[in-house]
Formats: structure tokens, C-alpha cells, sequence
């Protein structure tokens, strides 16, 4: 037995460098593949590690694993600043009463901040001494030598310097500890905004259940409790709390979760629900299918949370800086210090107001932010919308997209056939009928499915052994009489015969023809919209299909894509997208096994929710029900989503690169830094929250462009 996979919920990070801090951890204790998400406070590992172990060497970090069930966002944070404003309200105060009063004490000025340091100001130096500990400094260590610098030199003035008066900036050190934990408090609030979509996932199953014992008794049990088989009673106002089968009753259901429209969806016994649908009205006894944890709701959320671990390279070039910024800031307070005393000629108390200043007013923790809060709304606007995303680099890869490249059965085709003709030769018809039916049988193709379903009205399988699908070619088989009949496309049956055929399928008996198909397959409604919309805004489109010519050109001709490509095999669609992929950014969609390699090679492989399982896992888009309209949907999101961040990182560059000039030139108050730096954070985050709100509006026309990814 291998490794076994860890997911754990980690209180305490609070940046990118916390995170860094904790996969770095992870990683020396030996676990592999860590991913680390700060603002959902998630960790996911692979490797054969005790989580005593795992627990112990965190919290020797500052971090603590809490179960899965406890408020994360739960903190003492709160507390910590309520305490921390009393005491430094009358600090502030001092400034502006006259010299005569109390507060202008050294000595009750002194006392008045040390509770602020005990329980503030503690809470960033623990946070500090750990980053440090792990070689990878956070935000923290910034503020705490800021306010300790403060401290100390206050101190100093108390005991030691004859004129104390200049040398008391008690306030100084308070008000840093006092409005960065305000400023704290509501990014923590605002970044809680950015992980509602998780939330709201959660809150689409009922946690207890009515199920079903003894035939006729109910009983509330919690979900978790569910086993395949067992049954559950539905009724109108509930939400489907599994994946199951309706055993008996009827339902009109709100399907939303999957197809993202909320119209009501009917059905009845022996029909599938989905966990998470809503029912509108009637009663039903659903029989489970699935166990907690892999119904449908559940992947959703397991790629919704998945997804944000797969950092776009905009983000990587983020979290460097980020790694880096902490020590050039030290180096650049201290070298402000020393240029402003020795060279400036300023005092020493301006000198150090300067280097505080600029270790204040510093913020990494936006540029920090910038990608990952974006992200989460991003990918939780998109699951709403009935589109999983498999990693948070697929925004940006969407974003930069210019070819879409489509299968055409099941994909801009409904893959509902209609057989318009069939001929057969030497054998009757009945056995011709049973043959073909018996072979699609093995296959998961549309086309297979339309055939056994219409010829299923008429006649019975037989038996057959030796069954195999040969990927992109067809279906062969082998009956009681030893005939082997292989049921093949138009192209592939030239391969066996000389004879010429304008069939779509062909079925042989070893090399004789012994029927020909011919079928029909329609274009999907919303298929010309989409491709007029692609075409509209700079898409270059292209058919990829192993079908024959004629069909090809036929529905090229109806929906007017620019370009196709027909009669391909997996290895032909293969070759073909890995040159498309040196000129431009290729999005692939397909459905079926034979456009799963094309899929994984494609910049961006987009499949649907009913496709084949190794479609649906070499895809990194997963178009939950089977509308083409949802594209639009991925591809404007991933453009609004990878504009925010880049406005994110825009703003945090932006910001320093001003604030940390005036802060060195003595224009800006260490108390007036504190401020600067917290609304810094929150404009980021608050940019990232309003991407929820934007509609789906389309992105600006351009010219497809060819250009490496």
C-alpha cells in the first residue's frame, strides 16, 4: 500500500509566507506534493507521515491544525484589539492636551503601552520569531520592529535620556499595534467574502436526513451515515442530500448545480438526481448510489478547493517578490536611518519616525493577496455557473486563449443519431440488427448509445465473445458460429476493403461487407451562437473529428467554423494540436476516449460532465451539463478574473513604489503608515470580492493572434 493522501485545516496563516512557512515544514518531515492555501487555510500532502507528528512540528511553528468542523475564522484577534484600543486611546489623547496634564507622564505613558505590547504587540512578534525561525520572514516581522523600535527607544527616554520628552513615542508604538490589528481584523472579515462560493456549496446539501428502515419508518440520520442502497425520503422544499435513483414518486426538480439554469427539471422512477438539486415539488423515495464524500456535490467541491492550489504564473512571480520583500525593506529602513542622520543631519527621533515609517507602511501582504483572493471568487463564480475548473493557472490560460478546437460528436453535435438508412447484405435483417446492437453495446460513444437505443425497439442482443473497442476505430466481436463481425467508420473500413463505400459505418464478417449504416447527427442548439460569439470576439475556431468528410463538411458549412480537420485518429488529432500549439494558445473540446491525448496536450482541455471518465480527468474545464454556452461563461470569467489580479498587482506595486519614497522622505507618520497599509490590503481584496458581482459581459473584441503560451 502507497502513500496516502492528507488534507488538514491550519489556523494561524495569515500571508503567502505563512504558507511557504508551513509547506516547507511539511516538506522536511518528507511529505511530497505539498499544496498550501492560506486563505482557505488548507494544506494537502502525500506521504506515509504520523499527523501527531505533523501537528507537533507546526505548532512548534506557530501554527495549529484544528478539525475540519471548527471555525477557522474564529480568533482572539478581536479581543486583542478592543483590549490594545483602551489603552491606547488616552496615548492619542496626550497629543492634543496641554502640557500640564496626566497623560503627558512618562511613567503612566509607559504603563499605559505595555499592556498594548503583551497583547498586541505579542501576537505579532510570535508570529515574527516563527517566520524567521523557518527562514522565510513574513509581513509581521516589518510591524514588529516598527512598534518594538518604538518601544525601545521610549523605554530609553524613561530611564535613561535627559530631555525625555523627545524621546517618547509611546503613541507610536500603540497606534501601530492598534490599527494593524483593525486592519487585520477586517481582511479577515473581507477575505472570509472571497471563500463564500465554498460556503455556499456546503449549504446545498441538508446535513440530516430522513431515511427509510423497515419499509415504511423514517429516520433523521446525518448525512455522513448514508450507505449505497440505502433509501431516503424526499419532499417539496428539500434539497437532494445524495446522489441516487428515484425508487418510486415523482419530482420537479431545480437542476441548477449542474446545469446552471434554474429551470424545473421533471422526473421520475428510475431516473437519476444529483445531490444538491432542489425539489420544487412532489415526494420521491431515493435509493443512494453514491456514498458521502464522491456524490456530485462532493467533486464539485473537492475541484473548487483543488483548483486553488494550481498557481497561475503571474501569482508565482507574486509570492517571489512577496519572499524577498521583507529583507529589502529592513535594509532599506536602516539604510534611511543612517542616511537621514549622518547625511541629512536630522535628529535621531526623525531619523527613526522615517525608518519606521517605511516598515509600516510596507505591505507584501497585498501583493500576497492579489492573486489568490481573485482566484477564489473566480473559481467560485464559475461552479455557480456550472463550470469546475481544475487549478487557479487555468484562468490565465483561458484568459490568453485565441483557438478553440472542437470534437464535433457529442461536442457541437447532440450526438443524438438518427439512422437514416440501413442496407445489408448475404444476412437478414433481425441478425444484422442484433449484431450491431450487441457490439455498440461495449461502447460509450454517442454513436453507440443513439444506435442501441433505436435498435433495442426492434430486436434483442445476442451473445458474443472477445469483445474489444478499438479506440477511434470501432467495435469487434466474435459469435457462437465463430463470425467475427467488426462494425467500423467509413474511413477505417478502407483499410479492410478495396470495395468503395459512401456509408458512415460499415459492418464486416471478417473481410466481407455484411451492412452498411448511414446517420445522421444535429447540431446542438445553442452551437451557432457559440461560434458566432467565439468568431465575434477574435477566436479562431477549428473542427478536430474522426468523422468522414461529408459530415464534416456538413456541419462546418451550418455553423461557419473557420477550419477542420476530418477522418483523424488519436494519434492524427495528437500530432495536429501539438503544431497548433506552437502558434497559438490551443483550447481543445472534446467528449469522448479517443480526444482524451488531445485534451491533456491542449493548452486548455475543456470536457463535459457527461463525458467519458478519461475525458473528464485529462481536462482541466469541466462543463458540468452539455451546453455549449457555458464556454462563453468559462472564457469571460477567466478574462475578468485574470484582469483583476493583474489590477491587484498593479495597485500593491503601485502603492509602494509611492508610499515608501514619502515614508522616507519624513512625510508620512508611522500612526498615518499604519492606515496606509490596511486600507492597501483591503482595496486589493476588495477588488477581488467585486469580480462576484460583475456579469458574464464579454470580453473586448480582438484579433486572433498567433503566439507561443
Amino acid at each position: 500500500m502507497g502513500p496516502s493522501k492528507h488534507k488538514l485545516t491550519i489556523k494561524g496563516m495569515t500571508c503567502t509566507n505563512c504558507a511557504a512557512s508551513v509547506k516547507k515544514t511539511l516538506e522536511k518531515l518528507g511529505a511530497k506534493k505539498v499544496t498550501v492555501t492560506f486563505t482557505t487555510g488548507e494544506a494537502s500532502f502525500i506521504g506515509s507521515l504520523e499527523i501527531s507528528s505533523v501537528k507537533k512540528a507546526l505548532n512548534k511553528r506557530g501554527f495549529k491544525v484544528v478539525s475540519a468542523t471548527e471555525n477557522l475564522q474564529k480568533s482572539f484577534l478581536s479581543i486583542r484589539f478592543y483590549i490594545s484600543l483602551i489603552f491606547t486611546l488616552p496615548l492619542l489623547a496626550h497629543m492634543v492636551l496641554p502640557d500640564d496634564s496626566i497623560l503627558h507622564n512618562k511613567f503612566l505613558q509607559l504603563g499605559l503601552c505595555i499592556p498594548v505590547i503583551i497583547v498586541g504587540g505579542t501576537h505579532f512578534l510570535k508570529s515574527a520569531f516563527y517566520s524567521l525561525k523557518t527562514g522565510l520572514p513574513n509581513m509581521d516581522v516589518l510591524i514588529s520592529t516598527g512598534f518594538t523600535s518604538a518601544f525601545l527607544y521610549s523605554v530609553y527616554g524613561v530611564f535613561i535620556a535627559n530631555n525625555s520628552i523627545n524621546f517618547l513615542f509611546f503613541e507610536t508604538a500603540a497606534s501601530i499595534i492598534t490599527l494593524v490589528l483593525l486592519g487585520n481584523i477586517m481582511e479577515e472579515k473581507a477575505i472570509k467574502k472571497t471563500t463564500t462560493a465554498l460556503g455556499e456549496l456546503e449549504s446545498l446539501r441538508p446535513r440530516i436526513v430522513r431515511k427509510i428502515i423497515n419499509g415504511d419508518q423514517i429516520e433523521r440520520v446525518d448525512v455522513t451515515q448514508l450507505k449505497v442502497d440505502e433509501f431516503v425520503r424526499v419532499n417539496t422544499g428539500d434539497q437532494i442530500p445524495i446522489d441516487g435513483i428515484i425508487a418510486s414518486g415523482e419530482l420537479e426538480l431545480d437542476e441548477s448545480i449542474i446545469t446552471g439554469e434554474s429551470k424545473p427539471i421533471y422526473k421520475n422512477t428510475l431516473t437519476h438526481v444529483v445531490s444538491g438539486s432542489t425539489v420544487i415539488s412532489g415526494s420521491a423515495v431515493v435509493r443512494v448510489t453514491e456514498p458521502y464524500g464522491k456524490a456530485t456535490i462532493d467533486r464539485i467541491i473537492d475541484m473548487v478547493k483543488n483548483a486553488q492550489h494550481l498557481k497561475p504564473k503571474i501569482q508565482r512571480v507574486g509570492d517571489q517578490i512577496s519572499n524577498v520583500f521583507v529583507p529589502v525593506i529592513i535594509i532599506l529602513s536602516l539604510v534611511t536611518f543612517f542616511f537621514s542622520k549622518f547625511y541629512l543631519e536630522v535628529s535621531v527621533q526623525s531619523a527613526i519616525l522615517r525608518s519606521v515609517a517605511i516598515l509600516v507602511v510596507s505591505c507584501p501582504c497585498a501583493m500576497g493577496l492579489a492573486a489568490p483572493t481573485a482566484i477564489m471568487v473566480g473559481i467560485g463564480k464559475l461552479a455557480k455557473e456550472g463550470v469546475l475548473i481544475k487549478g487557479g493557472s487555468t484562468l490565465e490560460k483561458l484568459a490568453k486563449s485565441n483557438l478553440v478546437v472542437f470534437d464535433k460528436t457529442g461536442t457541437l453535435t447532440t450526438g443524438e443519431f438518427v439512422l437514416k438508412k440501413l442496407n445489408y447484405y448475404k444476412e437478414s435483417e433481425e441478425k444484422i440488427k442484433q449484431v450491431i446492437l450487441s457490439l455498440e453495446q461495449q461502447s460509450n460513444h454517442p454513436i453507440a448509445e443513439s444506435l442501441v437505443k433505436a435498435l433495442s425497439k426492434d430486436v434483442g442482443p445476442i451473445y458474443l465473445q472477445d469483445l474489444i473497442e478499438i479506440k477511434g476505430k470501432g467495435v469487434k466481436g466474435t459469435d457462437s458460429e465463430d463470425n467475427t463481425y467488426q462494425l467500423v467508420s467509413n474511413n477505417h473500413a478502407k483499410t479492410i476493403t478495396t470495395r468503395e463505400l459512401t456509408s458512415d459505418l460499415v459492418l464486416f464478417n471478417g473481410t466481407s461487407v455484411v451492412a452498411e449504416l448511414w446517420i445522421k447527427d444535429r447540431a446542438k442548439i445553442d452551437a451557432e451562437e457559440t461560434i458566432s460569439w467565439l468568431k465575434a470576439h477574435g477566436y479562431r475556431t477549428m473542427l478536430l473529428s474522426g468523422d468522414n468528410r461529408k459530415n464534416c463538411e456538413e456541419i462546418v458549412r451550418e455553423l461557419y467554423l473557420d477550419d477542420y480537420y476530418y477522418e483523424k485518429s488519436p494519434e492524427e488529432k495528437l500530432r495536429i494540436i501539438e503544431k497548433l500549439n506552437k502558434d497559438y494558445n490551443v483550447i481543445m473540446i472534446g467528449d469522448g476516449i479517443n480526444d482524451a491525448p488531445s485534451l491533456a496536450l491542449a493548452h486548455v482541455g475543456i470536457s463535459f460532465g457527461s463525458a467519458t471518465d478519461i475525458a473528464r480527468s485529462s481536462s482541466e474545464v469541466i462543463l458540468v451539463d452539455k451546453n455549449l454556452s457555458a464556454l462563453k461563461t468559462a472564457l469571460t470569467i477567466g478574462k475578468q478574473t485574470y484582469r483583476t489580479i493583474i489590477q491587484n498587482f498593479l495597485w500593491a506595486l503601485s502603492y509602494n513604489l509611492v508610499a515608501i519614497p514619502i515614508a522616507a522622505a519624513g512625510l508620512l507618520k508611522p500612526i498615518i503608515a499604519s492606515l496606509s497599509m490596511a486600507f492597501s490590503d483591503l482595496i486589493v481584496i476588495g477588488n477581488s470580492i467585486s469580480l462576484r458581482y460583475k456579469k458574464g459581459n464579454q470580453p473586448p473584441k480582438r484579433v486572433a493572434r498567433k503566439r507561443k503560451y
